[in-house]
């Protein structure tokens, strides 16, 4: 990061309460100030990390697990600024960089700052008659599903305005290309490289297995009706945020294009972060010999 004053000022957003993400700040804090890269550092959740933000930011540090970077990212979306992670979670998939590797990293960053990539996020909202109830922007994914009481959810489904099917199950995940392997992922949804312009639909638990999961251009218009009568159901935005939704009320979503950029450091790539948090078991297949290539 020497000469690296064009990279702007970087902004260091800590997981509140973790002692070690803390102390790799100070080590990432110290190797800037050497280096004459002007740092802010924020505790989420304690600091809202918009108001935050140096107005020359150029980079978004989180460090924390997934949840942090995802609730970070979000409320900077507006911002425009490279969002790049340092992992202290349990599985740490948006979080490129570890404790261990980071400072070198960081510091091996050129003075027009790291690469970057541009990620969909998805628009929703929720109406309950003639009124909007919520209204809101995610990164990760939307989910409809059951509360408390073991029964199937009624969902009448419709597409860009036109009637589609009506779908009997636990629940609906709408899931980003970087939250596909997240909770969609488990549910049986496709894995979605990082960069597409596309957004999954998959059903929790379909009565008869009838609905496949779909991949869908951000243009489409998603409809969901809940309908009565209807166990309690909740509406859940990037695992942080949730809403008892009643029944008559709708939720519509589409997809934004190119709303989050996140950093790449070139420390560890997307299909080498999918080996190392167990895409495939050990074992279970041969790891591909560079070489051979």
């Amino acid at each position: 990061m020497s000469g690296g004053r064009a990279l702007g000022a970087v902004a260091l957003v800590v997981k509140k309460g973790n002692r070690c993400a803390g102390a790799t700040c100070a080590e990432i804090a110290d190797m800037l100030a050497r280096r004459g890269v002007p740092f802010s550092t924020a505790f989420y959740p304690d600091d809202d990390p918009v108001s935050c933000l140096p107005p020359d930011v150029g980079l978004i540090l989180v460090l924390g697990g997934d949840g942090t970077f995802i609730a970070v990212a979000r409320r900077c979306l507006d911002r425009g600024v490279p969002v790049g992670g340092v992992n202290f979670g349990r599985v740490g998939f948006l979080n490129e960089l570890t404790p261990e590797n980071c400072v070198d990293v960081l510091a091996g960053i050129p003075a027009g700052g790291p690469a970057t990539e541009k990620h969909m996020t998805l628009q929703y909202t929720l109406l309950r008659g003639s009124g909007e109830q919520l209204r809101g922007e995610a990164v990760n994914d939307v989910v409809l599903t059951r509360g408390r009481v073991a029964r199937l959810c009624s969902l009448r489904l419709a597409v860009n305005g036109r009637p589609f099917i009506v779908l009997r199950s636990d629940g609906l995940i709408f899931s980003t290309p970087i939250g596909s392997s997240g909770y969609s992922g488990s549910a049986g949804g496709p894995l979605m490289a990082p960069g597409l312009n596309a957004y999954a639909v998959t059903a929790i638990c379909p009565y008869l297995n009838g609905f496949r999961p779909m991949a869908l251009s951000p243009e489409t218009r998603f409809s969901v009706l809940v309908e009565e009568p209807s166990p309690d159901i909740y509406l859940t935005v990037d695992g942080q945020e949730s809403r008892q939704v009643a029944g008559g009320d709708v939720l519509e979503v589409y997809g934004m294009r190119e709303r989050l950029i996140t950093a790449d450091f070139g420390a560890a790539g997307y299909f080498e972060r999918l080996l190392q948090r167990g895409f495939a078991a050990p074992g279970e297949v041969e790891k591909a010999d560079a070489d051979y290539y």
